[in-house]
């Protein structure tokens, strides 16, 4: 009895893995097999007519390659990222921000603190209209003339580094440390 139980697993078996062999294929090899098949639709079919009409606008088209006087068709090119607008390349290099503003004789805030490593966009605001001026190393920035704020970038700053900003004419001295973390 066990015996005869053991062959008809097998058998149930054998007979599974087969179906399940023959179900095995990708999409691709369905796919081939279906566009590959010959089908008669009546649009295949070719009449007289269809046929003269297809020599003459074969006809016509030669005609049209053997005239050397027509311009050559422009195509068409789909620009590549870089040149498109907001593409790659377009982006604008990180900053951090240190805004002093000038009011009553004095630049506040004396301290700000940005990112090692990232250039800094200083600007320099009036709040009095009154005119002030940083200097930072080489350059400087100065709000007069009615402008109410002028700016300028600087290279980013080591880890810990700092860089005074020495007033030009009336203000006070102010310091851009690279003591904060970066993030948003």
């Amino acid at each position: 009895m066990r015996s005869s139980f053991s062959r008809s697993f097998v058998g149930i078996c054998a007979v599974g893995l087969s179906l399940a062999l023959g179900a095995c294929g990708s999409d691709d090899e369905k796919a081939n097999t279906v566009a590959t098949s010959p089908r008669t639709t009546p649009e295949d079919t070719v009449t007289g007519e269809t046929e003269t009409q297809t020599e003459e606008t074969d006809t016509e088209q030669a005609d049209t390659a053997i005239d050397t006087n027509q311009a050559p068709a422009e195509t068409e090119t789909t620009p590549s990222p870089e040149e498109q607008p907001g593409g790659a390349g377009d982006e604008e290099p990180a900053r951090s921000l240190a805004l002093f503003t000038g009011q009553g004789g004095q630049i506040r805030p004396g301290l700000v603190r940005v990112p090692p490593f990232i250039s800094i966009r200083v600007e320099l605001r009036s709040a009095d209209g009154k005119p002030y001026g940083l200097s930072f190393g080489g350059k400087t920035i100065r709000v007069r003339d009615g402008l109410s704020s002028v700016s300028t970038t600087l290279d980013g700053l080591h880890a810990g580094e700092s860089i005074a900003g020495v007033p030009v004419g009336a203000g006070t001295r102010v310091r851009i440390s690279a003591t904060a973390e970066p993030g948003p």
